[in-house]
């Protein structure tokens, strides 16, 4: 190939990354503008108190759904043939069906004993609704694995609009129709995640054929990505528990108002934080999945760099208006998250920064170090919130600060880790005919 096809071709690669990232992410805004539309309604609709409840019933379902697939459905994105990736789908719904039927036995039977535990005995007849909030969002994860695949950037970025936006109406109606509480947030919930995944079915309804031209069968596809659940599974269920953990801990040591206050200002900063990071991380991880050595330590302090420019200028604002701006748009009830969305911010802003770049430890496969990285991250916000005591909003400084920290700590490793796999030798191909 000449330079100036080489020069071309290298145009072309990058106006496509761009325009992947920009169909994401025009999909995401739509989604997030939608919910910023409708959240000061419903904050005046349902209580701090409802709020807390749904955020430790949210915290269960996110602990199991994270590993309902044993992380295979990360793996939907590594086969070379499509074929080979149908019959990895295929067992990831398996998987997803049968941790979702158990996940529904043992909350909705152990129902009393789990709310009683969580200091909520409130929250025990909505617990039996915990299977299916795990098998919907379990399966939305696999089949956006499989339409990112396919790079169907629009699919998935329509389905982010139906997932949220279905969400925020259908529980508008439900707190319209005299049915609020945590049965509102959790029933409307499941409505837009029921649409959500019916779409996505539709879209990716090519999944479900031309499975016989594999040569591989799902038992041998779960051994030879074994590595996702024995590396992935682990540090999944160790962020789950961390980020679930934080909300029990507010929960029992504070109170049901607080985690609701919590719960609201981490939702909202979720949302330049989603709008940026859910088209990153989504196109980087294709990116990755493919890219040859020599070339990922380039891409990935690139992507460094792209991701704290983009958000430089959101996360100031938040933190100079969320204080003023939260009990004006949501409601004078809601003055303590405004002021614990400022004490959130360095820790969320290093974030946005890390997150499309994680991804960078499957492809390499170092996933131990990712592990021992979740680790800290995990013992460190829990013991501070455990033992710190006094103000939460004083606590949660001091949280987000230290989790900030951690976060660069993990930009230097994945950049170094990019760096030593740019270096190595390729593998060795075994020999053809023994």
């Amino acid at each position: 190939m000449s330079g100036i096809d080489g020069g071309r071709v290298a145009r072309w690669r990058r106006s496509e990354f761009l325009r992947h990232i920009l169909t994401l992410l025009s999909g995401t805004a739509a989604a997030q503008l939608l919910m910023l539309a409708l959240t000061p309604v419903l904050s005046r609709l349902y209580s701090p108190e409802a709020y807390g409840l749904f955020s430790l019933y949210a915290s269960l379902v996110a602990t199991v759904t994270v590993v309902a697939a044993l992380r295979y459905d990360m793996a939907i994105m590594l086969p070379k043939h499509d074929a080979d990736a149908k019959v990895l789908k295929r067992g990831v719904t398996r998987l997803i069906v049968v941790v979702s039927i158990v996940a529904t036995l043992v909350c909705g039977i152990a129902s009393p004993l789990i709310a009683e535990a969580m200091g909520k005995p409130e929250l025990a007849p909505w617990l039996w609704l915990v299977g299916l909030s795990i098998f919907t969002l379990a399966e939305i994860s696999a089949l956006t694995y499989w339409l990112n695949r396919r790079s169907d950037y629009k699919a998935i970025g329509i389905n982010r609009v139906l997932q949220s936006g279905g969400t925020a109406l259908a529980q508008l109606a439900l707190a319209l129709g005299k049915f609020g509480g945590v049965g509102g947030l959790i029933g409307g919930t499941l409505v837009g995640q029921g649409a959500a995944l019916l779409t996505l079915r539709h879209k990716g309804r090519d999944v479900r054929s031309g499975l016989d031209e594999s040569k591989e069968s799902i038992g041998s596809l779960f051994s030879r990505y074994r590595k996702m659940p024995l590396l992935n599974g682990p540090n999944a269920l160790v962020d789950a528990l961390r980020t679930n953990g934080i909300n029990l801990i507010i929960g029992i040591v504070y109170s049901g108002s607080m985690l609701g206050q919590f719960y609201m200002a981490w939702k909202l900063l979720e949302v330049p934080l989603g709008l940026i990071n859910g088209a990153l991380a989504q196109v980087f991880f294709q990116r990755l999945a493919v890219m040859e050595r020599g070339s990922m330590f380039a891409f990935a302090k690139s992507s460094v760099f792209r991701s704290a420019i983009l958000g430089v200028v959101p996360f100031a604002l938040i933190y100079l208006l969320s204080p003023w701006a939260f009990p004006v748009v949501l409601g004078e009830q809601w003055t303590d998250a405004g002021l614990i969305a400022r004490a959130l911010v360095p820790w969320l802003f290093m974030s946005l920064i890390t997150s499309p770049i994680s991804t960078i430890f499957v492809v390499t496969e170092t996933q131990h170090l990712m592990l021992a990285h979740a680790l800290v991250y995990t013992a460190v916000p829990l013991s501070l919130l455990y033992f710190l005591k006094g103000d939460i909003v004083t606590n949660l400084t001091i949280v987000s600060l230290a989790m900030a920290a951690i976060l660069v700590v993990f930009t230097a490793m994945a950049l170094w880790v990019g760096h030593r796999f740019d270096h190595q030798p390729e593998p060795k191909q075994p020999a053809v005919g023994g």
